[in-house]
């Protein structure tokens, strides 16, 4: 991985090393809530002066752009030559930390891929929540791609460029030290996450240097007149291909715990062909990006404004493909609530494609319901409330069915967190890494 990629890693350690300095320090005299909120506004303080990499104060709007951005060009820089690996694609995939995963292909689908003349083989899988949504069984041998929304989702129609047969792939990456973490401490079966949790107050907390990245990818076949290809002549998509198939990338979330309830941001490429209904407010809400885009204010669909200097000359500095200067933050989220209104989140095409209702998009929210209740699921299916709110609970603002106060509580009494990680939710129940979870094979 280039330099800066290990800068990157750095700068992130150095935070949740000075955070947990200022924690230790105050704890004693203010009390375990109290130090943390100091910690936070000293660390913020005492980091005001990096530039991008600087921690953003929740509900800085500015900040928190800013430092979504640096996040995105860590991630997808190039490693290994300006043609090499995306930085982010050098991380493990979830699929790798336990193969018996809810939702990851078989061996064999995988060995399949493999034989399509590709240099490596890549872990695409479902979306875990769409395969959820319509009660499908996750752990269905050799599927690695979702069929992608082609009809009406709630009165709101699906974009008319794709085809009967559109599908679309999910990536799920976690960066070194969210994997360590994982590993080492067991939390790679839900009754290891329960046994964590148990000697840890009923919680699951990740380092503050922990960042994901979750991509979405579809296939060329999937839209009617395509217009690009691997790779893209207009740049105006970046495109791969990925075990033989060419694919262009048309949603990205990146999530970053360096905030208590963690920093969400989504991105999407200003597409009319694969992201027709970018920034539409009657969908999931409109864009917003003070810091990367010459706009101060949200814009809509159909209102595209250009990127920043600043972000241009960044994204310069690290070396990016040039079809990223076509790709925008369509917003960040650090809080449930701002001035008592909920605040929502959600892509165009990841959300629409997982079946989530229009206006019901938020990723802190949806997150929070991260909990596991301690009951062992149906075989191919993911913790009881995987996948976001039960009947009765709100999916935008707090995760909570009374007093929105916003100190919630668990759906169900003493579960144990799991610090809005989906991804810990679609651990097999005690299928150890190197164990076959069913009759039908090991899965990968």
């Amino acid at each position: 991985m280039k330099t800066h990629s290990k800068i990157f890693a750095a700068l992130l350690s150095i935070l949740a090393v000075a955070a947990c300095l200022n924690l230790n320090r105050v704890e004693a005299a203010t009390g375990p809530r109290e130090s943390r909120k100091a910690a936070i506004k000293e660390t913020a303080a005492r980091q005001s002066k990096v530039k991008m990499s600087a921690k953003p104060a929740s509900g800085d709007a500015v900040g928190e752009a800013r430092f979504a951005w640096y996040l995105f060009l860590q991630a997808m820089a190039p490693s290994n030559g300006p043609n090499g690996p995306l930085a982010f694609e050098n991380w493990t995939e979830q699929c790798q930390l336990n193969p018996n995963m809810i939702g990851c292909p078989s061996q064999s689908s995988l060995a399949a891929s493999g034989k399509k003349g590709a240099k490596r083989t890549r872990t695409l899988h479902g979306s875990a929540l769409a395969r959820k949504m319509v009660g499908a069984n996750l752990n269905q041998p050799g599927i690695e791609c979702n069929p992608m929304t082609t009809g009406s989702l709630g009165g709101y129609p699906a974009p008319s460029n794709v085809t009967s047969t559109a599908t679309f792939c999910e990536e799920v990456f976690a960066n070194p030290a969210e994997a360590a973490f994982v590993n080492a401490k067991g939390l790679t079966t839900l009754t290891g996450q329960q046994t964590y949790g148990n000697a840890n107050g009923g919680a699951i907390t990740f380092p503050w240097s922990t960042v994901e990245v979750k991509d979405e990818w579809v296939p060329v076949s999937s839209f009617n007149n395509p217009t690009f290809s691997c790779p893209d002549p207009t740049n105006s998509l970046y495109t791969e291909t990925i075990n033989g198939t060419c694919y262009a990338l048309v949603g990205l979330h990146i999530s970053s715990k360096v905030l208590p309830n963690w920093l969400w941001a989504t991105f999407e490429p200003n597409s009319n062909v694969t992201n027709p209904n970018r920034c539409d407010p009657t969908l999931y809400d409109t864009c917003f990006d003070p810091w990367g885009t010459t706009s101060s204010q949200p814009y809509g669909k159909g209102q595209p404004v250009p990127q920043s200097q600043p972000l241009n000359q960044a994204m310069s500095a690290a070396g990016l493909n040039q079809a990223f200067n076509n790709y925008f933050l369509t917003g960040v989220q650090t809080q449930f609530v701002s001035n008592g209104n909920a605040v929502p989140l959600g892509s165009s095409f990841v959300e629409f494609n997982a079946g989530v209702l229009p206006g019901q998009a938020s990723c802190i929210t949806c997150h929070r319901y991260a909990y596991f209740d301690g009951k062992q699921p149906p075989q191919g299916q993911p913790e009881d409330n995987f996948g976001g709110p039960p009947n009765g609970w709100p999916s935008v603002g707090y995760a909570c069915n009374q007093n929105q106060n916003g100190n919630c509580t668990p759906v169900v009494p003493n579960s144990t967190s799991q610090d809005f990680s989906w991804m810990l939710g679609l651990m097999p129940y005690n299928n150890p890494v190197g164990k076959s979870s069913s009759p039908a094979g090991k899965m990968k």
